[in-house]
């Protein structure tokens, strides 16, 4: 019984299995096509991307622990020929209930979900009206059994274009 009792404080104190984010920001995604292959100190940490008119491609690190998330926010408009790859690490690929939609005023415009095998979300920019304006995020949950799942919401400059991501194997 007092075992029991122990665990549960161990649990609720944060020496028991737990995921939460840390405190600070992870390093930027830069402005420039030199690929980023994301090591665990990108694990539970919002990463803010400054890429703009390059096309980069941004590899995940290799995910162990359920719960355990990677957190992109475009922190500028994907603009031009701006393109964004996210990649999944390893043999880990998205999640078929993983979603990227496109949100134009106060309605979704445009949405796609993952199939199975895809390993691939490409987040495309625009010369005029780009769907990843600043503030789009995405979400990317480890759930196990090597799948990841990805919640994306762009976020449209001007009126945004409703193909600007899509999931590819």
């Amino acid at each position: 019984m007092n075992e029991l009792i122990l665990n549960k404080l161990e649990v609720a104190s944060g020496k028991g299995s737990m995921t939460s984010m840390k405190a600070v920001a992870g390093t930027d995604i830069a402005d420039s096509t030199a690929a980023l292959a994301m090591d665990s100190s990108y694990i539970n940490r919002i990463t803010f991307s400054a890429l703009d008119g390059a096309a980069k491609t941004v590899t995940l690190p290799t995910f162990t622990n359920v719960g355990d998330s990677v957190t992109i926010i475009q922190k500028v408009d994907l603009v031009a020929s701006g393109v964004l790859t996210i990649d999944c690490g390893g043999s880990q690929s998205f999640d078929t209930g993983s979603y990227a939609s496109f949100v134009a005023a106060s309605e979704t415009t445009g949405f796609d979900a993952a199939t199975a095998g895809e390993t691939k979300l490409v987040l495309t920019g625009a010369g005029t009206n780009s769907g990843v304006g600043a503030g789009s995020k995405v979400k990317l949950t480890y759930l196990g059994d090597d799948k990841i799942l990805a919640e994306c919401l762009c976020q449209p400059l001007g009126t945004g274009s409703n193909t600007a991501a899509a999931f590819a194997a």
